[in-house]
């Protein structure tokens, strides 16, 4: 089914804005770990502290950010957000001790408008569409995913870590003039009296356990790789050439891939198969010699599942969240998203202070960790994707 026009900018506009606030994570998590070390004072720890500061605080302001915009309107919200990320972008930029820089990053993740943004397209998009309109989403997100890793490095490499920060100053000012003049007019009038009702949904859980997973296995392997590449030689110059490698094969497959099995109706298919390229990743990395050749199959298995549900998970969420009070209802799934992103980036900066762990290294530990809980989340499953007629 085709979008109609106010849907297709909707979406499109909703998804801008998506995609330049979540560059905010993506531009610097292939190079953080190699460069929060340099700050001063700073140590593994606390360099996994300050990648995880900015998650930390998105995720305790997914409720707070949803709720107010449930009753005092989207757009309002979300330019406040985009108005924290800016100043919190521009404390980062003159950050020079480890402290000063986690506070930046708190202060950019404070404005959290993640469950805003899907509410908006939820509600500006017909049920049939929904999943169309969250594909568009997927795929816009997932070329920022791309741009970021491959931005990263290759900015660093030309001026300095610290010019990421202006570019996300930048991109935070370009957001909110999109933010002022396109974003779609609310239709979501509630009651300012109105209560939140809680009731146990299954299948909401569910997906909520999925973008914790996610997004705490992704940031473990974002905090090593870059890492395990700089220990076998390879430069900051040379990183945005590995992650554009690596990215090719998810960005020419994944996401047509999922729009064929959402018209089929096979998407539980390509879930599974989601699973197993994350699993088997992180497996031919243990069991292969750490070189070149084990590195690039973990980053194109890791990312061709990473893929998939950046796709998936969006969509199960809007299918099943109630219409009531949807950014209220949406919170939980980023606090989930981001709480994963803190707790990976803290959990691997606190393993990184040993070299190895029972006559094991580091990176295999985590590698380990990274398993144990894809299993986990196996186990918990994910709801069936089905359209409501």
């Amino acid at each position: 089914m085709s979008l109609s026009k106010h849907e297709l900018k909707s979406t499109l506009v909703v998804s801008l804005i998506f995609s330049l606030r979540l560059m905010g994570l993506f531009i610097l998590l292939p190079i953080f770990s190699i460069y929060a070390s340099e700050y001063n004072n700073s140590s593994a720890f606390l360099a996994g502290i300050a990648i995880g500061s900015y998650s930390l605080s998105q995720a305790v302001m997914q409720v707070p950010m949803g709720y107010l915009s449930d009753k005092f309107g989207r757009k309002k919200i979300v330019l406040f957000g985009l108005l924290l990320f800016i100043v919190g972008s521009g404390l980062c930029f003159y950050a020079n001790d480890i402290i000063f820089l986690i506070i930046g990053r708190i202060v950019q993740g404070l404005g959290a408008i993640s469950s805003v943004g899907v509410a908006t397209l939820s509600e500006n998009t017909s049920e049939k569409n929904r999943a169309s309109a969250f594909t568009i989403m997927g795929i816009t997100v997932g070329i920022t995913f791309v741009i970021g890793f491959i931005a990263g490095p290759f900015f660093t490499t030309i001026y300095s870590f610290k010019s990421l920060f202006i570019l996300l100053f930048f991109f935070g000012i370009v957001a909110s003039i999109i933010t002022f003049l396109y974003y779609p007019e609310d239709k979501n009038k509630l009651e300012q009296n109105f209560l939140i009702k809680i009731s146990y949904n299954h299948k909401l859980i569910q997906i909520y356990a999925g973008s914790f997973f996610l997004s705490l296995v992704l940031s473990i392997m974002l905090y090593i790789y870059p890492l395990i590449w700089k220990n076998l030689g390879a430069g900051p110059d040379e990183l945005f050439i590995i992650y554009l490698k690596i990215f090719l094969p998810s960005a020419l497959l994944i996401y047509p891939s999922v729009r064929f099995f959402e018209k089929i109706n096979k998407v539980s298919l390509i879930i599974r198969f989601g699973w197993l390229f994350l699993m088997f990743g992180y497996l031919a990395y243990c069991l292969m010699p750490e070189n070149i050749y084990s590195l690039y199959i973990l980053g194109i298995l890791f990312f061709l599942g990473i893929s998939v549900f950046n796709s998936i998970l969006p969509s199960l969420l809007s299918l099943n969240v109630s219409s009531e009070l949807r950014a209220t209802g949406n919170g939980p799934f980023y606090i989930m998203n981001f709480m994963g992103h803190a707790i990976g980036a803290i959990l691997a900066g606190a393993i990184y202070m040993k070299e190895s762990y029972y006559g094991l290294d580091k990176n295999i530990i985590l590698s380990i960790i990274s398993i144990l809980i894809i299993m986990i989340w196996i186990k918990i499953g994910l709801p069936k994707y089905n359209i409501k007629k």
